[in-house]
């Protein structure tokens, strides 16, 4: 399903301020909805003991959110037991076992589980000279390694990675 976007442009930085901020709200309080949903999934499957909402709050929430970490939620609040083949839930340790961890489920936002961290971009120069220093730590080390130990060791480079290497 493709959505339509109509698009606003700020006429100035205090504009585009005011749509930012917009926008985090708007997505914090769409996080709240989902804990408020993930919580009477759980609610629900310890009153009737059917937690198949629980697949479909993930699935249909999609990529609009952190869907591991409401994975991991309904894990360790629910007990429910995930199918890595068919990313759903087949299983679940019973009513018993929500009945012991809903107070905090209701505690523990989902958002705090299986953080995402942050694209931090990437330093070509920084990432080679920390394989140069660790290969002079490496030399440095193999005086007082065993024979054995030191076949463990490879140190050289081959052709092609060092042009690959060079072409950058």
């Amino acid at each position: 399903m493709t959505t339509q976007i109509k698009y606003a442009m700020p006429k100035d930085a205090a504009e585009l301020a005011k749509m930012c901020a917009k926008a985090v709200k708007s997505v914090q309080s769409a996080r709240v909805s989902v804990q408020q949903a993930a919580v009477a999934v759980l609610y629900h499957a310890f009153k009737h003991g059917d937690y198949t909402a629980a697949t479909s709050l993930v699935n249909d929430l999609g990529n609009t959110i952190n869907g591991k970490a409401l994975i991991e939620f309904f894990v360790k609040f629910g007990g429910l037991k995930v199918d890595a083949e068919t990313n759903s839930f087949t299983g679940w340790k019973g009513k018993d076992f929500i009945e012991e961890n809903f107070n905090d489920a209701k505690a523990t936002m989902w958002w705090d589980l299986k953080l995402q961290q942050p694209f931090k971009g990437f330093d070509l120069e920084a990432a080679l000279q920390q394989v140069i220093k660790r290969h002079k730590e490496t030399q440095e080390k193999l005086v007082g390694l065993t024979e054995e130990d030191k076949a463990k060791v490879k140190l050289t480079v081959n052709d092609a990675t060092i042009q690959q290497v060079l072409a950058l």
